[in-house]
């Protein structure tokens, strides 16, 4: 029961338990310390009795299976809202490349598109380090990288806003 309770511990560790489950992995690894020293203790003894261990073994081993469970649990949600984040950027930067591809292009807004075009570079390499993230499975990158690709395809959206009114009033002006 002890190689079991430690290996379920070792695998509630590999799971993930101490970044999704810390607070279940620390009980889990209390209750093997308190077993473990219980069973080191009537190890020692002469006549061993090892009905009053085997409840706190079985304990640690059924808390470190509890702790792998819920690391599994909060990894998968945090890769869901992590790949949901970089589909909600990438129709994003898909919206902004339409409008910047659409926006007319003439004196006095060359530059702006140009650096528009700049800025959506940045927001795909925002979206393909967030990818990359997520096959890590650095998932809280993954979201970060994903939101700023999301706010420079909103930024971009809005300078090719501005860029086409500032040419129609540049159109009507002449």
């Amino acid at each position: 029961l002890l190689d079991a309770a430690k290996a379920a511990l070792d695998a509630a560790r590999a799971a993930g338990a101490e970044k999704y489950a810390s607070s279940e992995l620390s009980a889990a690894q209390s209750a093997f310390d308190d077993a473990k020293s219980a069973y080191d203790e009537e190890a020692d003894k002469m006549f061993k009795d090892w009905a009053a261990v085997s409840p706190k073994l079985a304990d640690a081993k059924s808390k470190a299976d509890r702790a792998a469970s819920a690391a599994q649990q909060a990894k998968a949600r945090a890769k869901s809202a992590a790949e949901s984040a970089i589909a909600s950027a990438a129709a994003a930067v898909q919206g902004a490349r339409t409008s910047l591809d659409a926006a007319p292009a003439g004196k006095g807004t060359e530059g702006d598109i140009e650096q528009l075009r700049s800025d959506l570079d940045g927001a795909d390499a925002d979206l393909t380090a967030a990818r990359s993230a997520v096959s890590r499975e650095d998932f809280e990158t993954a979201t970060s990288r994903a939101g700023a690709a999301s706010s420079k395809a909103g930024a971009v959206s809005t300078g090719v806003e501005q860029a086409t009114a500032r040419y129609h009033e540049l159109v009507k002006a002449n």
